[in-house]
């Protein structure tokens, strides 16, 4: 299988111009003066107010120059993997795919049924991930049944650590769990200088939604500057629902809500590292209440979120390759097909929950198999053409020397170049014998068996014997602090 590299991506899909782009960035600036942002912390709130915003209780109004001195101390941020290696230049406008490596519910690979997360499947799956060449980081959230709410994520991190050495999205409970985290990527890295100097982990400040800042988002963004953590702030709006039932109204409201994060960040911090722009835009179904992920309204969304993060000169944030369905299915492979593609036009830089089924309630190693194979196919379909002057020569040559009518199967240059295409590893493309009565297997069977397969023989990167037996300690002490 040849593999394309996400930086040859040719020609890009705009949908927005820049004057509806300013127009859009003007009405979140109208928005953050007129309406305000709800902030329930009064570090919060002393760092705007000093900074000449306007307090009224836990309303925050914050003026247009305080956004505009926040954007000019941006800086790009540089994710690394666990060995120090460059992963994620997300100034390069890469489009990179992270998958979640856990969730509320599983289908258990060998049982072939549903059940609750443990926080023992997070080896298994996490293997899977690091085996698939195209999941590019891991999103750790920390949703396990069998977990105390108090250490949800440092045990995800800690385990993830144990099986990947690829980038991970962290998405701590509150300022401790941060703390913990941080503690445990320590460790694995060689100390808080190298963690600073090659960050392998970046975090999520995720508020209750737009506008409306919780103790919980407010404060991991304020830890996260204080600590040069890279981290990405977006809201998760559902047109209809807890956003204008319209796609501009949205963009407003939710660019206004992530200016006002860009500002407290980078007041408590300026230049500290801020990853990304843009929200998680869904559409509330009026027939069934669920938040579509992949409504066509939502693509087309995440397209236009994309344009404004460019302008900005920022990495987009926001698509999902999620499917609405929790089936893995005829519509799972077209929904991850649909995103995968708006993914690679419109240039959304970081794509995440790759492979999660039932809109966002369950995960399948299955469907992260699936999900790898779509991307390598949309990669494969959408990467520059490399049509030049000496390609075109070389053809002339070539179709000169076999004249009219030839073959091309047994010349040399066939054998040279036939490995530049890609080829499937679990998509089906055999002679179908329509008359015979012998058929090769399902799709599902073999995305199964492909996941046992990597389950069973795959040998991440491990880390040192020392280095392990740290962790282990430090977890020791975590479960003794939430048994006390």
């Amino acid at each position: 299988m040849s593999a394309i590299s996400p930086d040859k991506i040719g020609p890009r899909l705009h949908i927005l111009s820049d004057e509806q782009i300013r127009a859009i960035h003007e009405a979140s600036l109208s928005v953050l003066e007129e309406t305000g942002y709800h902030m329930p912390v009064t570090e919060a709130r002393e760092l705007l107010q000093a900074a000449g915003a306007r307090v009224q209780g836990e309303r925050v109004y914050i003026p247009a120059h305080l956004v505009e001195q926040a954007l000019r101390t941006l800086r790009p941020v540089t994710l690394y993997n666990r060995s120090g290696e460059v992963a994620l230049p997300l100034g390069e406008r890469r489009v990179s795919f992270g998958a979640l490596a856990d969730t509320i519910n599983v289908l258990d690979p060998f049982q072939g049924q549903v059940r609750s997360w443990q926080w023992q499947d997070q080896r298994w799956l996490v293997t899977v991930l690091d085996a698939l060449p195209n999941v590019d980081y891991l999103q750790v959230v920390g949703q396990a049944s069998n977990v105390p709410e108090a250490l949800q994520t440092q045990i995800a991190v800690a385990e993830t650590l144990r099986c990947t050495s690829k980038p991970i999205l962290a998405y701590p409970y509150d300022r401790q769990g941060l703390r913990d985290v941080l503690q445990v990527v320590d460790i694995a890295v060689g100390g808080e200088a190298a963690r600073r100097r090659r960050p392998c982990l970046f975090c999520a400040s995720v508020p209750a939604a737009p506008l409306a800042g919780t103790v919980y988002s407010l404060e991991l963004l304020l830890t996260c500057a204080e600590q040069e953590v890279p981290v990405l702030y977006y809201s998760c709006p559902a047109l209809g629902a807890n956003s204008p039932c319209s796609v501009a109204g949205t963009l407003a409201l939710t660019g206004a809500d992530w200016l006002a994060a860009v500002v407290l960040h980078q007041l408590k911090r300026p230049g500290a590292p801020f990853c990304t722009y843009g929200p998680t835009v869904q559409l509330m179904d009026m027939r069934t209440t669920l938040w579509s992920y992949c409504a066509p309204e939502a693509l087309q969304a995440y397209a236009a979120v994309a344009d404004i993060a460019h302008w900005y000169g920022l990495p987009a944030w926001g698509l999902e390759m999620i499917c609405d369905t929790p089936y893995l299915d005829a519509q799972a492979g077209m929904e991850m097909a649909a995103t995968c593609t708006w993914a690679m036009m419109s240039g959304v830089d970081l794509v995440h929950n790759v492979g999660i089924l039932g809109a966002g309630k369950l995960c399948a190693a299955e469907a992260a198999v699936l999900a790898d194979e779509v991307i390598a196919y949309g990669r494969a379909s959408a990467h520059a053409l490399p049509i030049a002057a000496q390609e075109l020569q070389e053809g002339i040559a070539l179709i000169a020397e076999r004249g009219p009518g030839a073959e091309y199967v047994s010349h040399e240059h066939t054998l040279a170049h036939f490995h530049d295409f890609w080829y499937p590893t679990v998509l089906e493309r055999s002679n179908f014998d329509a008359q015979g009565d012998r058929f090769g297997s399902h799709l599902l069977e073999r995305l199964n068996a492909q996941a046992r397969r990597l389950i069973e023989n795959h040998r991440p990167q491990p880390l040192p014997p020392e280095v392990l037996a740290e962790i282990d300690r430090l977890e020791a002490v975590w479960w003794a602090r939430a048994r006390a």
